[in-house]
């Protein structure tokens, strides 16, 4: 992708987007501690409350849908903070403006649309059918009923009609993308010299004086960090689903009751066509290889001749067997396993690797398994099962036990049979085991267990583990001697004192280069990059000193000389002699077509701020700051 793409690509949209609170595609969580007072309002938008339920529940799907999306790199803590509470609310604010937008407007969902959308949710499904007792269940497990879900639902699509109707109607003319590809393309002649900070350090004496100085001027940052050790009760899935008496009798019971679960996997051999890159251009190439397949040519011949996938082009696309999920990519799943018959072909695919038609070419049906083959498999499914109700269940006692009785873990442990713990010390920065979890750690850290010596709230820290904190110990932050930080102070003057020296030299070589001494004379061996033509984004320059080369000014028949500090210490002069304009004829119509998208998107996305702004100027909104801090 080009150069000017990738450094623009995140923004604004990428914020609103999480924040334009989306229905979720799994419905996960204890919801029962983490909803507060219905009458509670947040915020109002014209007179219309947002309550603090719909805020915390709203917080939480975001939670889920993010947990979902990043698997086991997910970290609670990371969401868990007033920049992403602030987001959530301002989503919620957009949607309330958004919806009462639409409203004026006339716009509407029908209500098989939301029927569509609900029967088409994977999270309502069972074998790839909708199902309402699941639907009921999931619901209820979030905290919604079918009605609130469903008017939730349709807010929600009705902004996203609005906003794509705004973001689709941006223009973006040839004038505008050969101009950007003139600047991505730009050329530069430069030449450059480097003082390096590092070889002037060890040139330079830093006295016990010197430092003492410093030390008495910098306290704060010569200090023994605050420390707390803590107790803590978990409950987890897995310890609950160990714990679980099992005998045959029950096994077998289950076995019989859920048969579907202990059958090998339906396999299917896939053909595919992929071609990777600009979506504009796959989508053209895809369409082309449809006609030809439905004139009857073989997938095969077809895939030989277009599918940019090495590995399976050479054998016409050919993928072997495979059983859901091996790909790692649902779309792709679902448009193999929605196939009915052998023969059958896709429609035009997105996923990760690209665009694809996909064709099935062999099923292997699945097959039972005996009970005594399987019966390890039956126990772990078992006892997940039986583990995630008890989970469920005994979350809700343990948010009361340790809220009702504050002072101690003893009672919730007792009651729930679970181990008190403790962790070793560990700073606001985190320690070793479960005090690498910034969320463990900052609740450790609340006035609620530093200060008052209470239970904490119930930490998640992952949707099958719940925890509850208990202060054991606490160490202030206290300062430590001259003597032990003496040698570190030293060794950070000598940096920053050949930092400044490196930026007089550079300074000195900068006026003399200026007034006609040539840079072979002024520099040593290895420092000065004589003249050379450059592109943007050249590896082998350094990138601050490119990035200073495109930011100076085009010289008017002179050389133009600046100086720049390197983040390493070191301190850079650059020469640029001139511009050379890019030579947009060059450019491939990949390059036009992922610049004409990235503009139409970026225009797009500008007409929807803009709208955004004009909304929420003209509405009468109001926050109440004490719920997202």
């Amino acid at each position: 992708m080009l150069h000017f793409i990738r450094e623009r690509a995140q923004g604004w949209v990428a914020w609103f987007i999480v924040g334009l609170i989306t229905i979720p595609f799994a419905l996960w969580g204890v919801n029962s501690y983490i909803t507060g007072d219905s009458d509670v309002v947040v915020a109002s938008v014209n007179g219309e409350p947002i309550k603090q339920v719909e805020f915390q529940r709203a917080l939480q799907q975001f939670r889920d849908n993010m947990r979902q999306r990043m698997g086991d790199n997910f970290d609670p803590s990371l969401f868990d903070n007033t920049e992403t509470k602030q987001t959530i609310l301002d989503g919620l604010i957009q949607q309330r403006l958004l919806y009462a937008a639409n409203q004026s407007l006339g716009q509407r969902v029908d209500d098989s649309d939301i029927s569509r959308a609900v029967q088409q949710t994977p999270a309502f499904q069972v074998d790839g059918q909708f199902n309402i007792e699941r639907y009921k269940q999931l619901l209820s497990r979030a905290g919604f009923s079918p009605s609130s879900y469903e008017s939730q639902l349709r807010m929600d699509l009705l902004g996203r009609e609005l906003t794509n109707n705004i973001q689709s109607t941006a223009i973006v003319t040839d004038y505008d993308i050969d101009r950007l590809l003139g600047i991505e393309k730009q050329k530069r002649e430069l030449a450059y010299g480097i003082v390096k900070a590092a070889p002037l350090a060890a040139t330079i004496d830093i006295s016990d004086a010197d430092a003492k100085a410093v030390y008495d001027e910098r306290q704060a940052l010569y200090t023994t960090p605050e420390q707390i050790s803590v107790d803590y009760i978990m409950l987890s899935v897995a310890d609950l689903a160990d714990k679980l008496i099992v005998d045959n009798t029950t096994l077998a019971q289950f076995y019989t009751d859920n048969q579907d679960q202990f059958m090998s996997a339906e396999q299917r051999r896939a053909s595919h066509i992929l071609i990777e890159g600009d979506a504009e251009i796959a989508l053209k190439v895809l369409a082309a290889a449809e006609y030809r397949l439905a004139q009857g040519e073989a997938f095969d011949v077809v895939a030989k001749e277009l599918s940019q996938d090495t590995g399976s082009a050479s054998s016409g696309g050919d993928l072997g067997f495979m059983q859901a999920g091996v790909m790692g990519d649902v779309a792709f799943d679902e448009a193999l396993f929605g196939l009915d018959n052998v023969g059958d072909i896709s429609q035009i695919v997105k996923t990760d690797y690209g665009h694809h038609l996909i064709t099935v070419t062999e099923i292997k049906a699945p097959e039972g398994k005996a009970f005594e083959d399987v019966k390890g498999d039956v126990e772990v499914s078992y006892r997940r099962q039986e583990a995630e109700q008890l989970f469920f269940e005994q979350a809700e006692l343990l948010a009361e036990l340790s809220y009702e009785n504050p002072d101690s873990l003893d009672l919730a442990a007792e009651e729930l049979d679970l181990t008190i713990q403790s962790s070793g010390m560990f700073t606001r920065d985190g320690g070793e085991g479960i005090a690498a979890n910034n969320k463990f750690v900052n609740v450790s850290f609340s006035d609620d267990v530093l200060v008052e010596g209470l239970n904490s709230t119930v930490i998640e820290l992952s949707d099958t583990e719940l925890v509850v904190v208990h202060k054991k110990s606490h160490e202030r932050e206290s300062q430590l001697p001259f003597d032990v930080v003496a040698s570190t102070i030293k060794d950070q003057l000598k940096l920053e004192r050949a930092e400044q020296k490196a930026s007089d030299m550079g300074q000195d070589l900068l006026i003399k280069l200026e007034a006609g001494e040539t840079a072979s004379t002024l520099f040593e061996a290895g420092q000065w990059h004589e003249m050379a033509v450059v592109e943007r984004s050249l590896a082998t320059v350094n990138r601050e000193v490119l990035d200073k080369a495109y930011a100076m000014k085009k010289p008017d028949g002179q050389p133009v000389y600046q100086g720049v500090g390197l983040t390493n210490g070191d301190y850079a002069i650059v020469v640029l002699k001139s511009v050379i304009e890019g030579d947009i004829a060059s450019a491939s119509e990949q390059d036009r077509a992922g610049l004409s998208a990235y503009l139409a998107r970026n225009n797009g996305d500008s007409e929807l701020k803009a709208f955004l702004v004009s909304l929420e100027a003209d509405a009468d909104i109001e926050v109440s700051p004490n719920y997202i801090k």
